[in-house]
């Protein structure tokens, strides 16, 4: 009978265990998937995460059996919000409960020191997994068994050995209800070290506002004692009360923050609210006191009213009701109240009222700690930043006080200041009366004496000044003249012999000798300008009269700019109020002055109109006639118009001015026309127009007859037209880009360099930029006075665009001094070459940089020091090459990833990236491309990744044979050698 039972004994037993196995699964299961996940990188810069709102558990009043060995929460209600009230409690909760929540940390966290913080105004008890790890309280059945301790400052020390979900469990007690809204409490979770080292900061912090509630509370009972010992000085008492309320206040507000009591904490809060009502009433009150002899008894009035409404409503709110606080609007009652007191303040420092203006700062610096800091209306302070806050609060209270003990000290010491002063005026006044006489008396004599004294000083100095400013005059009118003409001679050597070529000369030869011939001319015209001023300035210039028709004349002159004109499509129109115009002039400096206004009109002006008009002045006494010349050129700014006829005055003096010019011309014309006893004025507006008017008494003379003159127009250069075209010398030549604004100088360098290199050429800085983006040349010449565009600023540019930061730039410029040579280098130019240059220097210089940059492409393309080291090169050319690697390592197992698509990724055309990486590192993007593909690929098979066939297909290679074939060119083994070593 007995062995017929233990069969089935033994299966039930089984069965069972089997069951229990089952049923623990299912429910880790569960666990697992109701577990709060603790990760570091939640924690944010609070260092910690708040679980008052993830998934609870609860059970009300006490569990049965062992309450600390709980490891389950089955049958538990479920909650979502720790932070309750008494109108949204849980079901059944009586004031007592447990709380459970099964928290679970990631791997970065395990065995990592944590904390817990907890922040309630009742009592806990903390387990996890069944084990006590802290609490703050007494935890009891009632109200009088239990303890309320507020912590919201202190942190359990916690540890999760695991990955495991484990139960934290909380036994809870509240029976208090200190705050309607706040019978639950708030859980956070975060890292311990610097969660700890941010409580104690913000704890150092909050140490200060006793102290400043210390100084506070000092400074009204001294002034309290003032109060007491002068009672007719009532502004010590309402400065006392004022003073004593913000120091009770600042009390508060500590205890409100750090006190573990919750009663405490209710009682400081009410105090605060109370406090800010009084405070406002007794400041106000203050600088009423202040302002009028006798406060107007309707602001008392009012100011009462308002503050007794909010005293009454903070003490039902706490006291009575216990209800939850409501938007009361103090803000704006507090803003027009400290107003009306800061609009007294205001009166009292416009009586000028001295040191009134401490008062004034103190009432603004109250009304802006209470708004930004108090109140913290505009939201300024984050969550993290409250203690510094409170800091702010604490130290701006004391700004008013601190003011207004100033403003009382230094009122006091002036009061005893001028009662000593008066003293003193009295006991002096007799003594400086008898002595005033005899002192005025020696005093005017003094002075005359000093007076005729400074005077023969400097009648001494003036007549030794102009005389040295004579002397120097002289020398320099010497050294004009002597320099000028010296620089005749070379020109005659230069001019007849080229002259003399020109007749022999064919092809570029004969075009340099132009070239030469024009501008030994243009030189040789600034010569004879130079001594025209000099000869004007010593006064040895005379006047040769000859009748001379000025019709004609102008006439004459307007023809032979005619054809220039036409080929900057401008309108050329000159106007006479007479046919004939006969009258004795100086035929020579007419010339001069006629065709220097015409040149500058010309030379101004791109397009539109030039009037030229003629007139006898009706209105002068004597003849006069009028001459104006208008354009609708650039204009001259109104700030430079009266300085056009200074000697060696330019109005754009700039690197990026249109025109050359040296200042002469205008002023040799104004010296001419006063020569002639007439007067020359402007008239411009920027942008519109330009008005040159000549008025000019005149001699009227008898008609002449003359041989017809014959007219000799000189060869005007017709520039070239500016293209993008490439001029070929040789396909495999390099690519020079040459920007030039002088057609002459630009043409004569194309010429130097066309049967070496291939050239495109540019007219402007920025038309220039704009081919430099397009073509990627390997070198670039600019000039550095261009228009719109200097060179610094294209050399600036193109170093700046990763595009063509690798292209050597040349600057040509007349600017030869240190630091216009240090600018250009500050911009990343690599070459500065002075005006005059020599052509071989600039044809070596140009060489010189090519062959640089073609060293430093041949050491890149022979290996992958590029692709392993780009410490060597310039930033923006790091940048661009890791910009590079990284698009092609995001494509790596894309087997159709091409340099089209490359180009598309960096945002630039094919062509474009193709000359770029030629010109850095000499290999082609497909290549490029390649290379980053196998070196990835020997980095996986070094670090043994995977295989040599998983590997060709992880790096876009269509099959494993093809790889290794690769492979092998490019590293000269095979890739099973990476492998196996």
């Amino acid at each position: 009978m007995y062995r017929n039972n233990i069969f089935p004994y033994k299966y039930i037993k089984c069965c069972t265990v089997l069951m229990c196995l089952a049923l623990s699964c299912l429910v880790n299961r569960a666990v697992a998937q109701q577990a709060a996940i603790i990760r570091g990188s939640d924690f944010g810069k609070h260092n910690q995460v708040f679980l008052d709102d993830s998934l609870w558990f609860f059970h009300p009043g006490e569990l049965p059996g062992q309450n600390q060995s709980i490891t389950s929460t089955a049958g538990w209600d479920t909650l979502h919000n720790t932070i309750f009230g008494k109108t949204n409690a849980p079901r059944q909760w009586r004031g007592m409960g447990w709380f459970g929540l099964w928290v679970r940390a990631d791997t970065a966290l395990v065995n990592k020191k944590l904390f817990i913080s907890i922040n309630h105004d009742g009592a806990s008890e903390l387990f996890l997994d069944g084990k006590p790890i802290g609490g703050y309280g007494k935890v009891g059945h009632s109200a009088h068994q239990m303890e309320a301790i507020r912590a919201p400052r202190e942190l359990i020390p916690l540890w999760l050995a695991d990955t495991r979900p484990h139960l934290l469990t909380i036994r809870y007690s509240n029976f208090f209800g200190v705050y309607s809204n706040f019978l639950g409490f708030q859980l956070s979770i975060g890292d311990y070290v610097k969660r700890a080292q941010k409580t104690s900061d913000g704890k150092r912090l909050l140490d200060y506002l006793p102290m400043f509630a210390a100084a506070q509370l000092i400074l009204g009972l001294l002034h309290f004692l003032f109060f007491l010992f002068y009672p007719r000085q009532k502004l010590n008492a309402y400065y006392a009360l004022f003073v004593l309320l913000i120091g009770i206040n600042g009390i508060a507000v500590y205890q409100f923050y750090l006190t573990p009591y919750p009663s405490i904490q209710y009682l400081a809060d009410f105090t605060t609210f109370a406090c800010k009502a009084l405070i406002m009433w007794s400041a106000v009150i203050l600088l009423y006191v202040l302002n009028y002899r006798r406060v107007p008894r309707w602001r008392v009035a009012a100011l009462t009213v308002i503050t007794l409404f909010y005293f009454t409503s903070y003490i039902l709110t706490f006291w009575v009701f216990r209800a939850d606080k409501w938007d009361d609007y103090f803000s704006v009652a507090y803003f027009v109240c400290m107003m009306d007191g800061l609009w007294s303040a205001a009166q009292v420092i416009k009586r000028g009222q001295k040191d009134a203006w401490l008062i004034g700062i103190g009432v603004g610096t109250i009304i802006l700690v209470y708004f930004f800091a108090w109140d913290d209306t505009f939201s300024v302070w984050a969550y993290g930043l409250n203690s510094m806050r409170l800091f702010v609060m604490g130290a701006g209270s004391l700004v008013l006080p601190f003011c207004l003990s100033l403003y009382l000290a230094l009122d006091f010491a002036r009061t005893n200041q001028n009662l000593t002063v008066k003293l003193r005026e009295v006991e002096n006044l007799s003594a400086r009366a008898l002595a005033q006489e005899a002192e005025k008396t020696e005093l005017i004599a003094t002075e005359a004496r000093r007076l005729e004294q400074i005077v023969q000083l400097r009648t001494a100095e003036l007549k030794e000044q102009a005389d040295k400013l004579m002397e120097l005059d002289a020398v320099k009118s010497r050294f004009f003249t002597n320099i000028t003409h010296e620089f005749k001679t070379p020109l005659t050597l230069i001019m007849n012999p080229a002259k003399e070529l020109l007749h022999t000369a064919t092809g570029d030869t004969n075009r340099n000798l132009r070239l030469i011939i024009s501008n030994a001319e243009r030189l040789l015209q600034l010569i004879n300008q130079l001594l025209d001023l000099s000869k004007v300035e010593s006064g040895l210039m005379g006047i040769n009269l000859a009748p001379v028709d000025f019709v004609a004349l102008i006439r004459l002159h307007t023809l032979s700019y005619e054809s220039l004109a036409l080929q900057k499509g401008i309108s050329l129109h000159f106007k006479a109020d007479q046919d004939v115009f006969w009258m004795l002039t100086d035929r020579d400096k007419m010339d001069k002055v006629i065709l220097n206004i015409l040149s500058n009109a010309l030379k101004f002006t791109d397009e539109g109109t030039i009037e030229i008009t003629l007139c006898q002045n009706l209105e002068a006494q004597t003849n006069t006639f009028t001459l104006t010349i208008r354009d609708t050129g650039k204009g001259i700014p109104a700030a430079k118009l009266p300085y056009i006829f200074t000697r060696f005055y330019q109005a754009d003096p700039s690197d990026t001015r249109s025109e050359e010019g040296t200042g002469i011309g205008l002023a040799l014309t104004k010296e001419l026309v006063e020569l002639m006893g007439g007067q020359i004025t402007a008239d411009s507006t920027e942008g519109l127009f330009t008005l040159i008017r000549i008025d000019m008494p005149y001699r009227a003379a008898d008609a002449v007859i003359e041989q017809a003159s014959e007219l000799v127009f000189n060869e005007l250069f017709t520039p070239m037209a500016t293209t993008d075209e490439v001029l070929v010398a040789d396909e495999s030549s390099p690519l020079i880009l040459l920007i030039e604004d002088h057609p002459e100088l630009r043409e004569f360098i194309r010429q130097s360099l066309g049967g070496r290199y291939r050239l495109i050429t540019a007219g402007d800085g920025e038309e220039g930029i704009t081919l430099g983006l397009k073509h990627i040349p390997n070198l670039v010449i600019t000039d550095l006075m261009m228009p719109r565009v200097s060179g610094y600023e294209v050399s600036k540019t193109l170093k700046g665009d990763e595009k063509t930061s690798h292209i050597p730039v040349i600057i040509l410029t007349a600017r030869a001094d240190v630091d216009s040579r240090i600018q250009g280098i500050e911009t990343g130019a690599d070459g500065y070459l002075a005006k005059p240059f020599d052509q071989r220097e600039l044809l070596a210089l140009i060489e010189n940089l090519i062959n640089i940059r073609e060293q430093l492409r041949l050491r890149y393309s022979t290996s992958d020091l590029w692709l392993k080291n780009t410490i060597v090169l310039p930033s923006i050319e790091q940048d661009f090459i890791a910009r590079i690697r990284q698009a092609v390592e995001s494509h790596l197992n894309e087997e159709g990833y091409s340099a089209d698509q490359l180009a598309s990724d960096m945002g630039l055309s094919r062509t474009q990236l193709h000359r770029k990486l030629k010109g850095l590192i000499g290999q082609a993007p497909g290549e490029l491309i390649r290379i980053v593909r196998l070196q990835y690929a020997h980095d996986l098979l070094e670090r043994r990744v995977a295989t040599v066939s998983e590997v060709a297909y992880m790096v876009g290679f269509g099959s494993p044979a093809s790889f290794s074939a690769s492979f092998s060119r490019h590293f000269g083994f095979a890739p099973s050698k990476v492998v196996e070593a």
